[in-house]
């Protein structure tokens, strides 16, 4: 079944979509191409304050912009009209974007920002407080820690950050979907969520992609899966109350652990009815809700020098990568190195070849050199390319690291 029938099929996909979005930690807002509010969750709105007309569709940007400067948003500025009108300025080149900044009120965030395909585009706002309270932490022991190290941490932090931001690339849609319809479908394929519909068979008829853990059967593509096959035995077993649940008619929402890391992920099962008011599916809304723990291992892994994985072990200072049962080491290039840290330190999810180019330190300026890069990389790993063990590639999309990684400090 094509997607443009899925969306058709339901009665009113745009408000199922965006009671979704509204379920969601991060604020989200997305602008048309002349600076007018297309949709805005309820996150955003509550961020910052916002009065009910400035969150409507249709709201002027440059009156949202004025409300928080006038608010302090900004901190203190001398002419408001000069700076909103700067801001206007720069919100039409529709760039993309990506900076962190303090709040009058004291907390951080993080903004990402990308143009749209058919003009305007979507920012997404995070608070990241909590994580920049982990790094003045690390600061305070720099004692305790060499300058190298810790600059490492913190490149490495932001680097996550700004890859969970998800939104630092935006997916083509299809020309012939209107223009409302794909603002909502852009917004659901670049959210930090995995969004996504099952038939009554529990069969998956649309997936974004964004699936937050590893399928069971090593399946690339969901559609067509049922959902036991993907989540597997343990997994299904949590969720199926909350999805008989939704196919029965009635919303649930359900919160289970992942085996394999410990990630808490929340899902939303929402009934997908037709016009005649009939269930013929269910939306699914999953988020990663874990909460960071003092000493998260992000801190120890970003301060690692070694680690081990499938029959491998890696010395990064010595950039050096033996087998686990013995035998020579493979001496490893520096641009291979910083390409293996960067797989080992995100295992089973996905990275696009977008995200791969554009992380710190990799240095690749085509997609042509990092197809280069990942053969040799391969063949350094034994990993081969038609019948992967470590890294699978996820055609269109880009590579997942697949299984257990232990670091050591």
């Amino acid at each position: 079944m094509r997607l443009p029938d899925i969306y058709h099929r339901s009665q009113d996909t745009a408000v199922l979509l965006r009671s979704g979005l509204n379920l969601i930690q991060q604020a989200l807002s997305i602008y048309s191409n002349d600076l007018k509010l297309v949709f805005a969750n309820q996150r955003f709105r509550a961020m910052f304050g916002l009065s009910p007309s400035l969150c409507e569709p249709g709201a002027d940007f440059a009156d949202t912009i004025r409300f928080l400067a006038e608010a302090g948003e900004y901190g203190e500025i001398d002419d408001i009209p000069a700076f909103v009108g700067d801001l206007v300025q720069k919100a039409l080149t529709f760039e993309q974007h990506y900076i962190e900044r303090k709040r009058s009120n004291g907390r951080w965030i993080s903004v990402e920002g990308g143009p749209l395909r058919q003009g305007g585009w979507v920012t997404v706002y995070t608070d990241i407080t909590d994580i920049k309270r982990q790094e003045d932490m690390l600061r305070t022991r720099s004692d305790e820690l060499s300058g190298r190290l810790l600059d490492r941490s913190e490149e490495l932090a932001k680097a996550n950050r700004a890859l969970e931001a998800t939104i630092s690339r935006l997916h083509e849609t299809q020309q012939h979907l209107e223009a409302t319809e794909a603002r909502v479908r852009l917004a659901a394929e670049t959210t930090p969520a995995h969004i996504a519909r099952l038939d009554r068979q529990e069969r998956y008829t649309y997936s974004n992609q964004r699936l937050p853990l590893s399928a069971a059967n090593g399946a690339e593509n969901l559609i067509g899966h049922s959902a036991y096959d993907i989540l597997g035995p343990t997994i299904y077993q949590e969720i199926a109350p909350a999805l008989h649940a939704a196919l029965a008619g009635n919303a649930k929402v359900v919160e289970f652990t992942v085996p394999e890391d410990g990630r808490l992920i929340r899902s939303a099962f929402t009934p997908d009815t037709s016009s005649s008011n009939a269930v013929t599916g269910a939306f699914v809304l999953s988020t990663e809700i874990t909460t960071p723990q003092q000493d998260a291992p992000a801190d120890r892994t970003a301060l690692a020098n070694a680690a081990q994985f499938g029959s491998w072990s890696v010395r990064f200072d010595r950039f050096e990568l033996s087998p686990k049962s013995g035998g020579k080491p493979v001496p490893l290039s520096l641009a291979e190195a910083a390409l293996l840290r960067l797989f080992l330190t995100m295992p089973n999810r996905l990275l696009t070849r977008d995200e791969i180019i554009t992380a710190p330190g990799i240095q690749i300026d085509t997609f042509r050199a990092l197809d280069i890069r990942m053969s040799r990389l391969r063949q350094k790993l034994n990993d081969d390319a038609k019948s992967p063990k470590l890294i699978r590639t996820i055609y269109g999309a880009g590579y997942i690291f697949v299984g257990e990684v232990n670091w050591q400090v």
